[in-house]
């Protein structure tokens, strides 16, 4: 078969994570039968370089092809990542597909057949449906059951690991890989469970290989989450110091590269993020503001808090003893303040924000080693207000 490999970032990182031999037999002790777990040798576990997905299949799946010992026997243990993130209809059809490409590979070699287990790896937010190959003909006549192609497949469906079940992956390179393949396009869920998990990850920045791991976690997300640049890094960096240098440490490769191409495309990412990261926009903030005023002038303190706490896990960075003082004045001042007052509140919430924004990303340039002049031509502020701040960085990291 051909080479053909789909270039996203959902396959990069499914291959980087589940082609690691103790990622894979993790989920498959989870997900698989146990008559089909005892039957798997894992030490004879081996990567294969092979592929079999077509240009039709690989609008459906990108493929990791191992060989493993299975009862004694040689076998094909496929992994199959479903593209969309909605379930497939009909995955028989294209399963079969990938297995007759396997198939005619092998006879067209000379080599002796093998069989296959097709593993499917889910990561829609959907339930996937599963029917079996009769089920697509209903209603059918008893007698043409024979003649319909007979086999299965074995699934690892991600939106099947809550909270409660994540514990049962023995390793955190797979609770996090789960999290980060479940997760991915799902703002709210993502920031409440990298926050809910935290420890996985600051578990694994512990160790070189760890600290690697999280970083390629960090890079699949800044191009594939619903998060801006700015959003990810401060929930990365509210884990730990050491997840903040991890995180940085990527921004820093992907603009040294950069360099290397041109101090122009450099500058353009440098840009970027600056622009990405100087504040939330001014209608999410209102936006939050007018949903207070329509759910009631006269929350309770619990409903107010409770507003609060979800302001923060939605990751808007905005510190968690600013929002509660700020919280606790509305409510000392009344339960029925005026809209005039709520969008006053808002509009001073925001400027704070966009001082620490400015301030965190300046701090982030020059240890790039980006000079005042530089950093100011890039974010678009007057000279004078990027030399105060490095001035106030300065005196903040002066013993």
């Amino acid at each position: 078969m051909g080479t053909h490999q789909p270039d996203n970032p959902h396959d990069r990182f499914f291959k980087e994570t589940f082609s690691q031999p103790e990622i894979l037999i993790d989920f498959l002790n989870v997900f698989a039968p146990e008559d089909v777990r005892e039957r798997i040798d894992y030490t004879t576990l081996t990567r294969e370089v092979d592929t079999f997905t077509d240009e039709h299949l690989a609008e459906h799946f990108a493929d990791l092809v191992f060989s493993v010992q299975y009862g004694g026997k040689a076998i094909r243990l496929v992994l199959l990542l479903e593209h969309k993130s909605y379930t497939e209809e009909h995955p028989h059809f294209q399963i079969n597909r990938y297995l007759l490409n396997l198939w005619e590979s092998q006879l067209k070699q000379k080599q002796p057949l093998t069989p296959v287990l097709p593993v499917i790896v889910y990561h829609g937010n959907r339930r996937w449906k599963r029917r079996s190959v009769p089920d697509y003909f209903s209603p059918i006549d008893e007698t043409l059951l024979a003649y319909l192609p007979a086999f299965d497949y074995l699934l690892i469906d991600l939106s099947t690991l809550s909270d409660e079940r994540m514990p049962t992956l023995q390793s955190d390179y797979a609770r996090l890989t789960a999290i980060l393949l479940q997760n991915s396009r799902r703002k709210r869920q993502l920031t409440r469970l990298l926050d809910t998990f935290a420890d996985v990850v600051r578990r694994l920045v512990e160790t070189p290989a760890g600290e690697r791991f999280v970083g390629t976690g960090f890079l699949y997300l800044s191009y594939t989450a619903d998060l801006t640049k700015v959003e990810l890094f401060g929930i990365f960096s509210r884990i730990s110091s050491k997840t903040e240098s991890s995180t940085m440490t990527v921004a820093e490769e992907l603009i040294q590269e950069g360099r290397e191409q041109g101090r122009q495309q450099a500058m353009t990412v440098a840009e970027e993020l600056i622009r990405e990261g100087r504040e939330l926009e001014r209608r999410q903030v209102m936006a939050a503001a007018e949903e207070l005023i329509r759910e009631g002038r006269e929350l309770e303190r619990r409903q107010v808090m409770a507003a609060t706490e979800e302001l923060i896990r939605e990751g808007r960075e905005l510190e968690r003893r600013q929002v509660m003082a700020a919280t606790e004045e509305l409510i000392r001042e009344g339960r029925e303040l005026e809209r005039r007052q709520v969008m006053a509140a808002a509009e001073e919430l925001l400027k704070q924000q966009e001082r620490q924004n400015k301030v965190k990303f300046i701090k982030a340039m020059l240890n790039l080693n980006l000079d005042a002049a530089t950093i100011a031509t890039a974010s678009e502020l007057p000279l004078a207000e990027v030399n105060s701040i490095i001035d106030e960085i300065n005196r903040i990291h002066t013993p």
